[in-house]
């Protein structure tokens, strides 16, 4: 989101925010004296657009619309930078996250690489385990934090049903239903185009339509947990504080199969 408001407000001739934003017939906006420049440059003074290279009978117009985000993005542009580099930030504390294959409910599938999931109809099954998920479609990730700070990003596609986020090493992997913080699980899960958040009361966010890729930011020390819509540069939900004296491990729940076929998978972005 930030990278597209700095870019909707930059000249494509000088590179810089507009000054006196000016369109074209073409609808291309540009700053008016690098565009008034360009035209003098040619010899035959036709105003040939730098961009399509349509030519244009109209002198430019001043575009009030731009000038004022030009003024906002001037104005916040501390918060913008800000915004851009910090998914940047967060890439230095990246964690290689695998999939724990002894926790997985006997519904899902891993991939070899243990960085891919999701949920089939056929039981695999896999030997009982007091680690594994009984009944919940559900996975771990390893390795399990007990401090500093940790960041992944997983990509959740078009999947309509999903949840990620931390959970207690200890949780109860016999659970049927329900996962909230006041049971050590600190997650955001998507349902019905929205995001609910498993804080205590439910806390419901809209999603943006764009939502494909979910970045986690994990701070021990600080008790708290980031979600980031990564491709839209934006902050989704912070848990936060929370308190746990044990390790935290990241958590997975893909999308049940619908009808035709199995439900959209969870991947661990590389």
């Amino acid at each position: 989101m930030a990278r597209s408001l700095k870019e909707g407000a930059t000249c494509p001739i000088c590179l810089e925010l507009f000054f006196k934003p000016a369109f074209l017939s073409c609808m291309h906006t540009f700053c008016f004296d690098c565009i008034g420049r360009w035209m003098l440059e040619r010899d035959d003074l036709k105003l040939i657009c730098p961009m399509c290279r349509g030519v244009n009978k109209k002198l430019p117009l001043l575009e009030l619309k731009v000038s004022e985000l030009t003024l906002l993005v001037k104005q916040h542009s501390p918060l913008l930078e800000l915004s851009l580099h910090v998914s940047e930030e967060f890439l230095r504390f990246q964690e290689d996250v695998t999939l724990s294959t002894v926790t997985a409910n006997s519904l899902l599938v891993l991939s070899e690489d243990l960085k891919n999931v999701w949920c089939g109809k056929i039981c695999h099954n896999r030997m009982e385990d007091p680690q594994r998920f009984a009944h919940l479609p559900c996975v771990l990730g390893t390795p399990s934090f007990s401090s500093g700070r940790h960041y992944w990003e997983v990509e959740v596609g078009e999947g309509k049903e999903w949840a990620l986020g931390v959970c207690k090493e200890s949780v109860d992997r016999k659970r049927k239903s329900g996962f909230s913080s006041e049971h050590g699980f600190w997650i955001i899960s998507m349902k019905a185009g929205a995001i609910y958040a498993s804080s205590i009361p439910q806390t419901k966010i809209p999603a943006s339509s764009g939502l494909s890729r979910v970045g986690i930011f994990l701070d021990v020390e600080m008790e708290e947990i980031k979600f980031f819509d990564v491709r839209n540069d934006a902050l989704i939900y912070i848990h936060s504080p929370f308190t746990c004296l044990e390790p935290l491990c990241p958590f997975f729940r893909p999308e049940l199969p619908g009808e035709s076929d199995h439900g959209a998978p969870l991947s661990i972005c590389p």
